[in-house]
């Protein structure tokens, strides 16, 4: 028996699913293919489920339903994804994290990961990454207080809980997701919301980008839901403005907002300030690209166009400048569920290609026919990147004594002083400070600790005109406790089921 698999796909949302899907009905032949996820059950964000009564592959409702046609449509969505999905013979690891990637002598792959009973091991012949994102923090005054959320948090709640965080709830951010949570939170029972939409002078900026418009309706017609949802519950809009500040003892009890310049940096000025009760404030200012395990690997990464994060090299097939890696999704370039199915196609397609399960000439065609709709959504990403995405002013609301690394409470003063005295990179910074050594591996702080490295050099790094590299990242990319670590290895093979199939 082959010890090695075909395809490892890491992540099952919609950009896993859809390689999984269409890797396995393309392959002309068996494609011993596992999938991974460190959900305990597949779907990722965009099609959560609830934790509890999960039965493999069939859609659970989540426990909010907006009533609204487009959850109706999402549920089906869901449902078609998942049937086709339960049809591949694959191996599904799920509630697994994989910790570790490292190239094997004779071609191929070693993915190191942490099961539910342990560690564990795969071989695989190609890779394709489909890890998604994570909320990007923007750290101010009182943002580690309870109460503070990110608006991917409040979703989780609502969706896999339907709970709701608190009564008086401010959301405050920029882009659809935050006009979407303000609205779902109305629609789950939620008194005293106000909504901060970040971006100034939105619809002025807005026209020029029309036709990217073109062939979304359903999106446009779900954001005029969210809307009039808002509009018929009488919720504060207030555009150009955003939460600076959140004070309280133990917990939010107040919100400071102010009223934003072009480059996004809070006017001065009475009239520009206002200060809103609440127990709860919800933040949402995009996603960061989860590159970890393709930095890991070494696969070659540029600044966004954007300036906000480093994304992987990619060519048309989705593949990475490392042999026989595909990455897809969020987790390469933010684009949203829509963008991420066709980028998992695509690279489920290439990889059944590159590793013999389909002709050239049919993968090629079965690629191409791919290419009109993602360039419709690369056009619609373009479009929100333009007109949500923060600019330099957001990025000044720390004080001295603002924690940015909040797993190993270091102040934005602690991590100037660390630069002032000579640390020239993120990882010097680390090294003197320990930012980016605590829980989440520098996830949340990473960003901020280069931009305050940028902020006091003043010169790009490589090039960069808006942030040095980011933290060099070293496995175990996820905490392993002694117990695990001392445990043996198990290895996983094409004929290895450890759990049920999903």
């Amino acid at each position: 028996m082959n010890e090695m698999f075909d395809l490892a796909i890491v992540g099952a949302g919609p950009a896993g699913l859809a390689a999984l899907i269409a890797a396995g009905e393309a392959s002309e032949q068996r494609m011993h293919i596992a999938l991974l996820d460190n959900r305990p059950q597949p779907g990722g964000q965009y099609y959560l489920q609830p934790p509890l009564a999960f039965q493999p592959l069939a859609f659970q409702p989540p426990a909010f339903q907006p009533p609204h046609r487009s959850a109706v449509h999402h549920r089906a969505e869901a449902q078609a994804v998942f049937a086709r999905a339960q049809a591949i013979d694959a191996c599904r690891l799920l509630d697994t994290d994989v910790w570790n990637i490292s190239p094997l002598k004779q071609g191929g792959w070693q993915l190191d990961l942490r099961m539910p009973d342990g560690l564990g091991r795969l071989e695989a012949r190609g890779v394709i990454l489909a890890v998604g994102a994570y909320d990007r923090p923007v750290p101010f005054p009182g943002w580690t207080l309870p109460g503070v959320m990110t608006a991917g948090a409040v979703q989780n709640l609502l969706k896999s809980q339907g709970v709701l965080p608190g009564q008086r709830i401010v959301v405050s951010g920029s882009g659809p997701l935050s006009w979407a949570v303000a609205a779902n939170l109305v629609e789950a029972g939620a008194h005293g919301v106000a909504l901060l939409e970040a971006a100034p002078r939105l619809l002025r900026r807005a026209l020029p980008h029309g036709m990217a418009l073109w062939g979304q309706w359903a999106r446009v017609c779900e954001g005029i839901h969210y809307w009039r949802v808002l509009r018929r519950a009488r919720v504060p809009i207030c555009v150009g403005w955003a939460a600076i500040a959140a004070h309280g003892e133990q917990e939010v009890r107040a919100v400071e907002i102010a009223r934003l310049a072009e480059d996004w940096s809070p006017l001065a000025g009475v009239e520009n300030r206002r200060t809103l009760e609440a127990d709860t404030l919800v933040v949402g200012y995009g996603f960061t690209p989860a590159t970890q395990l393709s930095r890991l690997i070494g696969c070659r990464h540029v600044l966004d166009p954007s300036g906000q994060y480093d994304i992987p090299v990619r060519s048309s097939e989705m593949a990475s400048s490392q042999p026989a890696v595909w990455i897809v999704g969020d987790g390469a370039r933010i684009g949203g569920a829509a963008l991420a199915q066709i980028e998992g196609q695509i690279a489920g397609l290439a990889a059944a290609g590159a590793l013999g399960f389909l002709k050239p000439d049919h993968t090629q065609a079965l690629i191409n026919r791919l290419h009109r709709s993602l360039r419709r959504e690369q056009r619609f990403a373009d479009m929100l990147a333009a007109l949500f995405t923060p600019r330099a002013g957001w990025y000044a609301l720390a004080q001295e004594d603002t924690l940015i690394c909040r797993c190993e409470d270091v102040s934005l003063g602690k991590i100037k002083a660390a630069v002032q005295s000579g640390a020239q990179t993120v990882n010097e910074v680390k090294g003197l400070t320990r930012a980016g050594m605590g829980f989440c591996q520098g996830r949340l702080c990473g960003d901020s600790v280069a931009r305050v490295v940028h902020a006091v050099h003043r010169s790009p790094v490589r090039n960069r005109s808006a942030a040095p590299e980011p933290a060099t990242p070293r496995p175990p990319l996820w905490p392993l406790s002694l117990t695990e670590l001392s445990a043996p290895i198990k290895q996983v093979t094409p004929a290895c089921r450890p759990s049920k199939p999903a």
